[in-house]
């Protein structure tokens, strides 16, 4: 069974909240952050609280945690798309500029 797209595609146009373009590009980002933020602090708070409830881990193993080249290298490339989700808004945008001006959509 496939798993469906975690982020599908925005049907219809874009709504603009702000007079210049770039500023709702910002404003775009900074909420895709927020709440990338928000779930990974809620689901970081239940893991801990379950390990330290179980006696499986104290709160203080977590902070002396050093990651090996394998869970550094799963991070990296959380990271990267972390990184490529904030920054598509931009992305998007400037392609479209360049689009506009070769005259394609």
């Amino acid at each position: 069974m496939s798993q469906p797209d975690a982020y599908p595609p925005p049907q219809g146009h874009r709504p603009y909240f702000f007079d210049d373009p770039a500023i709702d590009q910002l404003h775009t980002a900074l909420l895709a952050v927020t709440q990338e933020l928000s779930v990974a602090r809620e689901r970081i708070d239940t893991l801990e609280r379950l390990l330290e409830q179980s006696g499986h881990l104290q709160r203080a193993a977590i902070d002396a945690y050093r990651p090996d080249a394998v869970a550094d290298a799963a991070r990296t490339v959380q990271r990267e798309t972390l990184v490529a989700r904030v920054l598509k808004p931009f992305v998007d945008y400037r392609t479209s500029l360049f689009n506009r001006k070769r005259g394609t959509s």
